[in-house]
């Protein structure tokens, strides 16, 4: 089988983003198989055998309209699926016969994609954006466009899988959808040779470790206010924090900066005792999180986080909120502990059982660990999506014979 993946950038060494992380692992798998993948992308670092450089038409670049600093002004993004993605597979599929092709349902373009080439185009929801997107982004005209053409586009395509339950029940509600296929397949992940674990005598018992973004999606400010209640009962305790500044939105649209949040909050201690890393390369990461007892993933809403696969993986112990898809990925008290969200009282409380038993710590990163190595395993997810795929070819060409004998 040849199978097409869609990645907003490449190669993932040097472009951290969760659908690259999920191209990436995905490849592995569907190789391990012996299938063929080619990657198609719209932004490349460096020439790989397998991967495809969309080739943007002139003053029009697909990534450039994708990069945050220029969303919503520029809002010809919606095009990019019929003008350059489709483009640039009809040419592949031409020269090497496609099966299927696997994307992501953002900004409408897998729907563009189908109906341009004809190929069978199975889409991956890693958001969508009625649900990634903040109250405050979701209140502007581009917010509310990408919702509408998502929803369009999400309505005429037959196979849809999602790495959660809960999103995928969501918005098969949200736009009521009929697919033909509608799939739960989690995300998959595998872990470097070389990746250090957790350990217990390994960690440094007073440290916390947040990974993502400083902005309300990532629920930054949740670990900051919930970081300071925990410093009343235990002045001893430190936060790293690493992520991008996005700045946190407000109401007004406006940006409040990681520092000036901080500062706002007129609390010396809590300024002494949070190091702000910024952006980090992964390696540096990962061995951040064994060095802390354990991370914190706060965000208001996910689908399936790579920062809370990654620290499974790795056997970091996690305490994270209770909402949408990490709900799923966790067991409260089995595999982390889920903090109400929104509350950053019950995530310091959390945060606190750890510091007050670290064997509870040690005793649910292991059992972390278990269960990424069992459940998402890139052969395992690999061979879900297989399953998937050829349903999907199948039903295809069962729609195509009947759209010809008509």
């Amino acid at each position: 089988m040849h199978v097409v993946l869609f990645a907003p950038a490449w190669p993932p060494a040097t472009r951290h983003n969760g659908i690259v992380t999920y191209v990436h692992w995905l490849r592995e798998g569907l190789r391990g198989m012996g299938h063929r993948v080619t990657v198609v992308t719209g932004l490349l670092d460096r020439a790989e055998p397998g991967v495809v450089l969309i080739a943007p038409r002139p003053r029009r670049s697909l990534m450039d309209r994708i990069a945050g600093r220029v969303l919503g002004k520029r809002p010809t993004i919606f095009d990019g699926g019929r003008d350059e993605i489709a483009p640039a597979l009809a040419k592949l599929n031409a020269i090497d016969p496609i099966d299927v092709v696997e994307m992501e349902e953002s900004f409408g373009w897998a729907a563009d994609v189908g109906e341009r080439t004809g190929l069978p185009v199975v889409a991956k929801l890693h958001g969508p954006a009625f649900l990634h997107l903040v109250e405050e982004e979701l209140a502007t005209p581009f917010g509310q466009e990408r919702v509408r053409r998502e929803g369009d586009a999400l309505a005429g395509l037959p196979f849809l899988i999602s790495p959660s339950r809960c999103h995928l029940r969501n918005t098969i509600a949200r736009y009521r959808l009929a697919p033909a296929i509608a799939e739960h397949v989690v995300n998959p992940l595998g872990l470097a040779d070389d990746a250090p674990l957790w350990t217990l005598a390994g960690c440094d018992r007073h440290t916390i470790l947040f990974v993502g973004r400083f902005d309300k999606v990532k629920g930054g400010d949740l670990a900051v206010l919930a970081f300071q209640q925990l410093l009343r009962s235990r002045p001893q305790a430190r936060m790293v924090f690493v992520g991008p500044d996005y700045g946190m939105i407000q109401p007004d649209g406006s940006l409040v900066a990681f520092r000036e949040f901080v500062a706002r909050l007129a609390d010396p201690a809590l300024e002494a005792a949070i190091d702000y890393r910024g952006r980090l390369p992964p390696e540096q990461i990962a061995t951040l999180r064994t060095r802390a007892l354990c991370t914190l993933v706060v965000s208001r809403v996910e689908n399936q986080a790579y920062t809370v696969l990654e620290a499974m993986l790795q056997g970091c112990p996690l305490v994270c909120t209770d909402n949408s898809g990490t709900s799923e990925m966790i067991e409260h008290e089995t595999t982390g502990l889920l903090a109400a969200s929104d509350s950053p009282a019950d995530i310091a409380a959390q945060i606190q059982r750890l510091l007050d038993a670290p064997e509870l710590a040690e005793q649910i990163g292991a059992a972390a660990r278990r269960h990424a190595m069992e459940v998402h395993a890139p052969d395992v997810v690999a061979a879900r999506n297989v399953s998937v795929y050829e349903r999907a070819i199948a039903l295809h060409a069962q729609s195509a014979g009947r759209r010809r004998a008509a």
